[in-house]
């Protein structure tokens, strides 16, 4: 813990950390509650992020921002693991989905024709575009078929590294020079589902298909380490065959309806999950702010 010295031992946490949290941006203002987190004390809150969270509470906290529209964050690291997970409710407007500036590309030239072709180039590294199917477009600076210039976004069909087909061309008026066709960017809603649906049917993206059982294999032994604590007051200790075993055994059961497990990566898992570290608390709490911030 970043805010915290030897002298803060024995202190409530947050009261000790809010001094030194509050400096950090004077525009801020950081207050402490050390109650519990009634319905009435949330429901004052545009975002609200647990870490280090009962499953119970989870599920509590999370059912109830769900239904009053409240963002909601889970965050917590056990070892060398974390996890995130996100509720930002059922109606969230994205308003840059492709997180990134707009792709454009020089026209070189454009036919007459249903559909039109579009043979364009590349405006950065890349010799041809970058457009994807689907993507909508808009034309600027056409000389010849002007027509387009004034043209509502239309949707454009890849038909290789330099060519794109658009609309109904047909009754434009002919080609001349330049050109460049830019894509628009609209913003995107999407419905999150609250924490109690994720966990019966998770969805999980990795970057390849061998990563998967991995993950799964780490979303299911959080649960089970909750279990655990459940049923023992207390986490596994570091390096304890019998408690990681048991912690195994509870990830079969609560595993057995949602693919193939790891078992090793569950005792690996589970032999350091008592442990707290620095790093990974501090690259998951800035994943954590950044969703905050969305």
């Amino acid at each position: 813990q970043f805010l915290l010295g030897e002298s803060d031992l024995g202190q409530n946490r947050a009261e000790a950390s809010q001094r030194a949290l509050a400096e950090l941006n004077p525009c801020v203002v950081v207050e402490t509650h050390t109650g519990e987190l009634s319905e009435a004390f949330l429901s004052s809150f545009q975002v609200v992020v647990l870490t280090e969270s009962p499953l119970e509470e989870q599920l509590r906290v999370g059912d109830f921002c769900h239904a009053k529209g409240i963002c909601f964050i889970v965050a917590d690291t056990k070892g060398l693991a974390g996890q995130l997970f996100c509720d930002f409710g059922e109606h969230f407007v994205i308003d840059d989905p492709a997180e990134g500036d707009p792709v454009s590309a020089v026209v070189q030239h454009i036919s007459q024709g249903n559909p039109g072709v579009v043979t364009c180039t590349g405006t950065g590294d890349s010799p041809g575009h970058l457009f994807s199917d689907g993507d909508l477009v808009t034309f600027s600076g056409v000389q010849g078929m002007t027509e387009l210039n004034s043209q509502e976004p239309v949707p454009v069909h890849v038909l290789d590294a330099f060519r794109l087909e658009i609309g109904d061309t047909s009754s434009f008026s002919p080609y001349h020079c330049g050109g460049l066709v830019s894509q628009v960017q609209r913003p995107q809603e999407c419905s999150h589902e609250p924490l109690c649906q994720a966990l019966e049917e998770p969805k999980i993206r990795v970057e390849s298909p061998e990563d998967l059982p991995r993950s799964l294999s780490l979303h299911i032994a959080f649960q089970a380490l909750h279990a655990f604590r459940r049923e023992q007051g207390r986490l596994p200790r570091p390096r304890a065959p019998a408690d990681a075993e048991r912690v195994l055994e509870l990830a079969r059961s609560l595993g057995a309806q949602q693919g193939p497990l790891d078992e090793d990566i569950v005792r690996a898992f589970t032999s350091v999950s008592a442990g707290d570290l620095c790093p990974v608390a501090a690259v998951v709490g800035a994943l954590a702010a950044q969703e905050v911030l969305k």
